[in-house]
């Protein structure tokens, strides 16, 4: 019997249905049962006659309607923490749930942007399945920056490498794994015909291909580097760090690249570095998933890993 046909009973009395509290939250966030229906992928009609069903269950009105939609009463609101409640613990039971099959059959599924997981992830898993060959993984990419990505007490990741000055609040476990140089990369070209400057104060007639705000809010380096740039430097911006080594292979201009992926690249010269220039980069689970043993195992593995690179 899924979460979403569990019938809450009392004292052997019928009381409500679980998925009548899944359409009173969508229709008081959504203040419709039109727009409701959008969001759960439910029948507009099929809204409007739970959300009865459950007014009657209850022998309460939740909402007042008129023709600007559906407005919560003070019954309803008294009762939206509760429900809000309901619905975080049925998300537990069913984060909980796909994390004792993942123990079962010994899978971590383990996130990362493209980068880190090129350069670090995937290295650091090979490296432990050699010791650990009965735990297997799960490999995933995040595209968006860490302020827009799932939380990872969604469940949706178990373990998560991030590039991030810090990490905060007491829901997560994080390993800080490395700190990691920046410097300033141009290409072979470039280097040719303007030559690479040597610090900032050469770097004032260049041009620059800067990273964009969503980079810069999480990252200090690069707002610090972004704000020494007058304006009239900045060529263009981007949103990766491969998207910066591509810009630069090709581009004339300067740009800010992790030294471990800029020494590597092909055609591009290191200009110079700056002690404000570093990030870190952190392993982080949630508190749920830290309490797996194959996961504790395997963020313990990570540090002493990487103590051995750096």
């Amino acid at each position: 019997m899924t979460l979403q046909n569990c019938r809450m009973i009392t004292g052997g009395t019928f009381v409500f249905n679980w998925n009548d509290i899944r359409v009173f939250l969508a229709v008081a966030e959504e203040g419709s049962t039109l727009a409701a229906a959008s969001v759960i992928g439910m029948n507009q009609t099929t809204v409007a006659r739970r959300i009865e069903a459950l007014e009657h269950a209850l022998k309460i009105q939740l909402f007042e309607r008129d023709n600007r939609g559906y407005k919560l009463t003070a019954q309803g609101m008294a009762l939206l923490d509760d429900m809000k409640g309901m619905r975080r613990a049925a998300s537990k039971v069913s984060v909980s749930a796909e994390q004792l099959a993942r123990d079962e059959h010994g899978v971590i599924r383990f996130s990362g942007n493209a980068e880190a997981m090129q350069r670090f992830g995937a290295g650091l898993v090979s490296a432990f399945r050699e010791k650990n060959p009965g735990i297997s993984f799960e490999l995933q990419i995040d595209i968006a920056w860490d302020k827009d990505q799932p939380p990872l007490e969604t469940g949706k990741s178990d373990v998560a490498l991030r590039p991030l000055d810090e990490i905060s609040g007491d829901t997560l476990i994080a390993k800080k794994i490395a700190q990691f140089p920046l410097g300033v990369y141009c290409n072979l070209a470039y280097q040719k015909i303007h030559g690479a400057p040597g610090n900032l104060v050469e770097a004032s007639g260049h041009k620059f291909l800067i990273y964009s705000e969503d980079i810069a809010s999480v990252m200090k380096s690069v707002r610090w580097l972004n704000d020494q740039i007058d304006p009239s430097q900045v060529l263009y911006q981007v949103n990766a760090v491969s998207s910066m080594v591509a810009a630069l292979q090709v581009g004339d201009a300067l740009g800010l690249l992790p030294c471990v992926t800029g020494d590597a690249t092909p055609d591009l010269v290191q200009c110079f570095k700056h002690e404000e220039l570093h990030h870190k980069l952190w392993l982080i689970a949630s508190r749920e998933s830290y309490s797996r043993p194959a996961v504790k195992k395997f963020m313990a593995f990570a540090s002493e890993h990487f103590k051995a690179l750096t």
